[in-house]
């Protein structure tokens, strides 16, 4: 992917996307395949990487079904390597029926991602716009994505500008083994943009995700995730990987 050099600011990006959640706000859709009910999770685990060593994650996120059409996400993200994450998503949905019966859902979705990176002096956001299909078995995505990142000691009279990653493919393939009203789930998924960073089409990453409920409030979640770089050329290897176990309180 080329780099161009733009001047750009932090500031109009941001409200040009946030008004493009707030237009996807007011789109009727159907809630079916997550909780209808507000919740709250938190998790901890271990991660390694080639860049950070070995390094702690944490994750807190609030699931936000503001009415049965409309489903929207905050996610905070931070590790011990001292980088964090804060994004948001929107996702209005439509419902598919053919001959009276459930046939899934189309969604459209809306992510924004502020990334922090103090141990090297970098700032950014990222993007994705994106339309979906989920049903009780499987989940996909496509859409695009765009990046836009500074160092943060940038001075007003510099000349240097920030960096533009303009177009990006984004996408996200998702099997569940159970249904969705299963009291415990396994999903294997392979994306190139989670709730806490977004990768370039061509450095996928890979993750087991399951669940169970220990009551009708309480839900033990664990994950893990691998990324492999150069998967798409002759000369694969490995960059790293990480496993998280939490839970989430069900209002």
């Amino acid at each position: 992917m080329n780099h161009q050099n733009k001047n750009i600011g932090f500031t109009t990006l941001v409200v040009l996307l946030i008004s493009v959640l707030g237009l996807s706000s007011s789109v009727s859709a159907h809630n079916a395949y997550r909780d209808t009910c507000y919740s709250v999770g938190a998790s901890g685990g271990y991660a390694y990487n080639i860049i950070y060593g070995h390094h702690g994650v944490f994750d807190v996120d609030a699931f936000l079904p503001l009415n049965p059409h409309f489903e929207g996400e905050i996610n905070l993200h931070a590790t011990t390597a001292n980088t964090y994450t804060v994004g948001i998503s929107a996702q209005p949905k439509f419902p598919i029926r053919r001959n009276g019966k459930d046939c899934g859902e189309i969604l459209l979705e809306t992510r924004l991602m502020y990334e922090l990176f103090l141990r090297n002096r970098i700032h950014g956001l990222a993007a994705s716009f994106s339309v979906g299909y989920r049903w009780e078995y499987i989940y996909v995505k496509i859409g695009y994505g765009l990046r836009l990142a500074s160092m943060m000691d940038i001075s007003p009279h510099s000349t240097d500008n920030g960096i533009l990653e303009p177009h990006n493919l984004v996408y996200h393939a998702e099997v569940f083994v159970r249904p969705h009203t299963s009291p415990w789930n396994l999903s294997f998924c392979v994306t190139d943009m989670t709730e806490s960073q977004m990768e370039r089409m061509f450095t996928p990453i890979f993750i087991v995700n399951s669940y169970v409920d220990l009551s009708p409030h309480w839900r033990l979640e664990m994950s893990g995730r691998c990324k492999p770089v150069g998967i798409a050329n002759l000369a694969p290897s490995f960059f790293g990987a990480e496993g998280k176990i939490g839970a989430r309180y069900r209002f």
